[in-house]
């Protein structure tokens, strides 16, 4: 069975699509299954992770062979210099100017490999000039966030990431995606309201000290401090769950509905790294910096 991928970038629309790729092949079992990219005119690669969550339960969950086909030559590039279509049988290519954040894929249990992850792959990679306890406290809320989501997803397949650096666009995608039971399933079951919607779920799960989290440690510490950064940076918050797409940035705070049952979560952080500023915690501005 062949299935045409259209252009995907880190906005809605991309989302959509691949939530439309999930439906699309959900009934599909022990079959082929090729994923022709000859109508992809465009594809961000940090959006390799959401796209292997539903490749990956695709043939994990449904033994189907993924064979991935017709690559135009500038996106098969990126997505070997990545890595990302070497398990699919591309030979890599050496990633030169190194703006590419690699394709991995971690059980839920390997928390200290991402925190690795990140603190290798974000350096050199055009973020904002910080101090080092404000570059510090920056990696800890991206890891709260990131884990947050996936904590509670029961995604038995692992979760997916991939990041990409774009010096001309000047920004820097960090991508992570689950396989698991999402957002609104999570929300419904700790509320114990079976009638909750994707978007209400989200924007239950986004409200500052909601969690499903047991214990006393607080919820939306790192995404609170993520929000801040980026309403000062001008970049970015995007996050895909079942029916439910949610946007943050310097403009505005938009929930939205998704085309279709993206299964599993998806989080994007876009950071701009046009931006001139030196960031520093508030505990260590001074007086001088004041005045």
């Amino acid at each position: 069975m062949i299935h045409y991928l259209p252009t995907i970038k880190s906005q809605k629309d991309g989302f959509d699509r691949l939530a439309e790729l999930a439906v699309e092949t959900k009934e599909i079992f022990n079959n082929v299954v090729e994923l022709d990219f000859s109508r992809c005119g465009f594809f961000d690669a940090n959006m390799a992770a959401p796209l292997a969550a539903v490749l990956t339960k695709l043939s994990a969950e449904r033994f189907n062979r993924i064979e991935i086909v017709n690559i135009p030559t500038a996106i098969k590039n990126i997505l070997c210099k990545n890595r990302f279509l070497i398990p699919h049988g591309y030979d890599p290519v050496v990633d030169a100017n190194q703006t590419a954040l690699p394709f991995i894929r971690l059980q839920l249990k390997d928390e200290n490999r991402f925190s690795d992850y990140l603190n290798k792959h974000l350096n050199g990679k055009g973020i904002p000039r910080m101090t080092r306890a404000m570059g510090k406290m920056f990696r800890q809320s991206v890891f709260e966030v990131f884990q947050n989501v996936v904590i509670h997803s029961g995604s038995e397949l692992g979760v997916f990431i991939c990041g990409q650096f774009y010096p001309q666009l000047q920004r820097l995608d960090l991508t992570i995606a689950d396989t698991g039971v999402g957002i609104r399933t999570n929300v419904r079951r700790f509320l114990r309201n079976n009638k909750l919607s994707s978007i209400a779920a989200l924007k239950w799960a986004l409200q500052e000290g909601n969690t499903t989290k047991t214990g006393t440690q607080p919820g939306g510490v790192g995404l609170k401090f993520l929000k801040d950064f980026i309403e000062l940076n001008g970049g970015k918050i995007q996050i895909a769950s079942r029916y439910g797409f949610y946007e943050y940035n310097r403009v505005a705070e938009v929930f939205s509905k998704l085309a279709a049952d993206f299964t599993g979560t998806a989080v994007n952080l876009e950071i701009n790294t046009g931006d001139t500023h030196t960031y520093k915690l508030s505990s260590e501005i001074s007086s001088k910096d004041i005045f």
